[in-house]
């Protein structure tokens, strides 16, 4: 299996993942579509890691075809001992935290992407969008753009203005240096060492950087309440949902059910399945096939119901 070094050259778009084992699949998935939205060399992706086997690392390798240098750094878990993230996430949700500490010094900015994504045009916009003073670039939460609401955090608790914009932390545009000067990954995990959010690094990233984030467009991190229509965005946002469905930059697939959930009703599940289909997992597919209607408006219902109960858990050491 081949090492890269993430490169420091100005004009190479540095990305950063984190997954782990149970993760293998959609990132080869996501690594795929970014293979394919880009030329040779002009991305690097650093993946940070809990110790996934080397046949998954090499399927990874495999899909990407050495289009994409890719750098593979594993995290102890004693880096983030103690603090909390959300029950339908793991431990690797944390890693995103670490990033200015596994990157080189070299490296300024890095685009964070969650791996539950397809990558359907050029980063390049997004790479050098200008950030000014601020420490984030990130899109609204599309089932909580707001701290307050029913799938919201603990916002009186948390300390958050209950009606300031709240972001989802899937789609993240870092400057990386200014993270290390505002000592960001610190603060965050003390935040999440000290409560227990419901939504984990997004919670605490809210908290810390509360005031100082620039908003993303709905393209850059288009989310499953947009495209089938329950999110708030279509109340606050319609003109930018609607030309994001038309012309989305990133799919993010988020909450509990994914496309590769057996049965999964997402309507833009057979996008995830074509790029599948050209990853080192090709013609993979649920083993439990379709389900009915009464199954899965049963599954929407259940999930609805776990985002409002959901509990935090934490990292042992």
């Amino acid at each position: 299996m081949a090492k890269y070094e993430a490169s420091p050259r100005a004009d190479v778009i540095q990305l950063a993942m984190a997954a782990d084992a149970g993760f293998m699949m959609p990132l080869g998935v996501a690594l795929t579509s970014l293979c394919e939205a880009h030329a040779p060399g002009e991305l690097a992706v650093t993946i940070l890691h809990d110790g996934v086997p080397a046949a998954d690392i090499a399927r990874v390798e495999r899909s990407v075809a050495g289009r994409i240098p890719l750098t593979w750094r594993q995290v102890a878990p004693e880096e983030v001992a103690g603090a909390h993230f959300s029950t339908f996430l793991t431990a690797a949700s944390l890693f995103r935290l670490l990033l200015p500490q596994f990157l080189p010094e070299q490296i300024e900015r890095v685009i964070y992407l969650d791996c539950d994504v397809v990558v359907t045009a050029s980063l390049r916009e997004l790479w050098e969008l200008e950030l000014g003073s601020t420490l984030l670039a990130a899109a609204r939460d599309a089932g909580s753009p707001f701290p307050a609401g029913p799938c919201g955090t603990e916002w009186e608790r948390l300390g958050l203005d209950p009606g300031a914009p709240y972001f989802n932390t899937g789609v993240l545009v870092i400057p990386v240096a200014a993270w290390r000067e505002a000592d960001v990954p610190r603060r965050t995990l003390e935040v999440l060492r000290a409560s227990e959010p419901r939504w984990g690094d997004q919670d605490g990233l809210n908290v810390v950087l509360q005031g100082r984030w620039t908003e993303l467009s709905r393209r850059w991190n288009l989310q499953t309440p947009d495209v089938d229509r329950r999110g708030l965005a279509w109340a606050l946002w319609r003109d930018d949902v609607e030309a994001a469905l038309d012309a989305p930059a990133i799919i993010h697939y988020t909450e509990r059910e994914k496309p590769w959930s057996p049965g999964a009703p997402h309507p833009l599940a057979d996008r995830w399945y074509e790029v599948l289909d050209r990853s080192d997992w090709r013609g993979w597919r649920p083993g439990s096939g379709s389900r009915s209607l009464v199954r899965r408006t049963g599954s929407r219902v259940k999930s609805a119901w776990r985002a409002l109960t959901a509990k935090p858990v934490s990292v042992s050491a």
